[in-house]
Formats: structure tokens, sequence, C-alpha cells
């Protein structure tokens, strides 16, 4: 274990940032790379390195981003405004250049902060986008997957608008369908596997740290149907049901997809849903609650990537004391101790029992700066 310590702002965030890129290529935080990097660099231009090295038994890995930035000069009539700079990423995994679908998952990292609150109460794309990730990690053909349907999904809707305006027939539709419901029906089926095994994981997990008081739930509800409230209960169980399901689905959804231009079946419009005590979790939850229901998915997804890849993944856990009482943080701390390698940050030491802290190794970080600290 080793404990960062330093005062409040971004300086610890940022260092758990930075572990967490080297596992899933980009940052949990900016939608774009151009945000992660600093203004001079921006504005300058310049080259900016993540990189981190991961041991497991006799195996080493070493992953790096780089970031090659170069300004663009103001044009004529710009008023000296700047254009945005192009910004060049290159992944590389022991040297060796590689693709995001080839880079997620070798080094593989469970990472806990304060803004995964919003798996609880946030949109039901900030859940998707968290499962997205628990699967690339355990699974990296799946990123794959997900970019193929994107695509698809980006030229189908394309094609509902032309359609809307009266530029093209149906008969083109039928090629779209076909692909949205082969990739849709795969992803679909992963996504119903790991919410089951996460939800295996999450309830005993969440039990122990509500001290026996809650349960925690996980459901997971595909859109195959052109209304969420009417799909079934039960995912059919084999492909050529679920791929039949979904075909039903868009003939009966067309006139109104073409109205709005958009595809309406489909896991880009999945949805998970989480109960406390049977309640729906994101709308009668306390924020202390909601807290621990996150925590608790968090440790169940390093237990379901190490079920899947045989490989313990490093834990991060980013100020994840700062709100917890002195009998949670005990919990806490209890539930991470068994992990190869966890990293915690806290703007306190004394927010971390003695008996843990003392085999840790304890860091400090202030203006940027990481030092050792003795003792």
């Amino acid at each position: 274990m080793t404990v960062f310590q330093g005062p409040n702002g971004h300086g610890k965030s940022n260092l758990m940032e930075a572990v967490y890129m080297v596992a899933i290529a980009k940052s949990p935080r900016s939608s774009s790379d151009r945000e992660l990097l600093g203004w001079d660099v921006v504005q300058n231009g310049g080259h900016v390195q993540v990189a981190g090295v991961a041991r497991d038994d006799e195996l080493t890995v070493q992953a790096q981003i780089d970031f090659d930035v170069i300004p663009r000069t103001p044009e004529p009539g710009s008023g000296g405004m700047r254009p945005a700079p192009s910004v060049r990423k290159e992944l590389r995994v022991n040297g060796i250049q590689r693709s995001a679908a080839e880079f997620v998952g070798a080094v593989n990292v469970v990472a806990f902060s304060a803004d995964d609150i919003e798996l609880v109460s946030g949109a039901p794309s900030v859940r998707r986008r968290y499962l997205d990730i628990l699967i690339s990690q355990s699974d990296p053909p799946y990123l794959k997957m997900i970019q193929r349907y994107g695509r698809v999904v980006n030229q189908r809707n394309h094609l509902l608008r032309q359609m809307r305006e009266g530029r093209v027939g149906a008969d083109e539709l039928e090629f779209w369908n076909d692909r949205l419901v082969e990739e849709g029906a795969a992803i679909i089926e992963l996504r119903a596997r790991a919410v089951g095994g996460l939800s295996e994981e999450a309830a005993p997990r969440h039990l122990a740290l509500s001290g026996g008081r809650e349960r925690l739930g996980a459901k997971y509800r595909p859109r195959i149907t052109p209304n969420a409230e009417d799909g079934p209960d039960q995912i059919p169980a084999s492909t050529s049901e679920l791929a039949s399901m979904m075909r039903d689905s868009l003939e009966k959804a067309r006139t109104r997809e073409i109205g709005q231009g958009a595809t309406v079946i489909g896991p880009h419009r999945d949805e998970i849903i989480l109960t406390l005590n049977n309640e729906e979790a994101g709308a009668y939850s306390s924020r202390g609650q909601a807290r621990t229901i996150a925590l608790a998915l968090r440790l169940a997804e390093g237990a379901f990537v190490t079920a899947a890849t045989g490989r313990t993944p490093i834990l991060a856990l980013d100020d994840v004391l700062s709100e917890l009482d002195e009998a949670r943080r005990r919990l806490v701390l209890e539930s991470v101790a068994s992990y190869e390698q966890v990293l915690i940050t806290t703007t306190d030491y004394d927010r971390v029992e003695d008996s843990f802290l003392k085999g840790a190794a304890r860091m400090k970080v202030e203006s940027g700066q990481v030092t050792r600290v003795d003792g």
C-alpha cells in the first residue's frame, strides 16, 4: 500500500488520473486530449508524456502515452486569435506502438474518485462508459466492437436524416439494420454477462461496507424494444433470438426513428439499474450511500478483472476516505488490504489507521513534486 498525502487541490487527483490513463489510454475526467495539457504547451507547443511500469511476477509492462502539440498561427482577419493546436497522440506498450484497442488491458487499474458518485446519480451514459471500460480491461477485443458499433450508429443516423428529408428510400436501411443487429447483439450479450458477474461481486462487498444494513442490486436493461419499459425480464438465451427481437423492434420503430433522425434501438441506449434495498438508488440514496455504492462497484470491478485476466489490478483510491466516518474508513481499508498494490491519496495521514499506515509507503505531493516520507 502507498499513501500519498497532500493539500486540497488537483495535485493528488492529477497523479491518480495519470495512473488511470496508462490503463485506459485516456483521461477519466476530460473529454478531449487537449484539455489534459498545460496552457503553456497548448500555446507554444511541445511534448508531454504519461508513462508507467507495472510488474506481475516475472512480467514487466511499460505503458506510455505521448502527446506532440503543434501550435497554429493566427489566420488573416482573425484578430490575432489562434486556432486550436494540432495534438498528435501515440500509444506504446514496451516501446512498440499500439492502437487503443491493443493498449487497453496491458496494465489493469481500478480507480475510485469523488466523481464516481455519478455512477449512481448520473446519466445512463456514465454507467455505460463504466461498463465498457470494465469489459475492455478484461476483454481487449470488446473495445474494437464498441468502436465498430459507434460507426454503424453514426452512419445509420445519417441515413435516417436523409430519409426524413426525402433524399433516399428505405432500401439502404436494411444493410445498416443488419450491421446494427450483428454488432449490437454481441455487445448486449457481453454486457449482460458482465453485469451479472459484477452484481455477484458488488452485493457482498456493499453489505460489508454498509455494516450489513443495506443490500445493493444491479440489473442490466438493454434497449431491445422501442420503449425501455416494455423490455423483456430476461434477455433471449440465444444470439439468433436476440437478433430477431432487435430486427422486429427496428421495424416497429421505423417511423419514429425517421422522424427523430436517430437510432432508438441498441446498446447505445442501454441502462444499468442500481437498487438499494429494492429502491432505485439514483432517486433515493443519500450522498453517503451513493459514495458507498460506487466504492463497492469499484472493488467488485477489481475482482471481476482478476477473475477474467488472472492478474490483480492496481487499486487507486483518490481521496476515498474523506467523507467516511471512522468505522466505514476501517471497513474500506480492510476491503483493499488483499490487493497487491493499493494507491491511496488523502489530505491527512490521520485518516489512515496506524495498523495500515505502518505497512505502507508514505509519499508527499506538493507543488507537482512527489517525495518519500520516512517513518
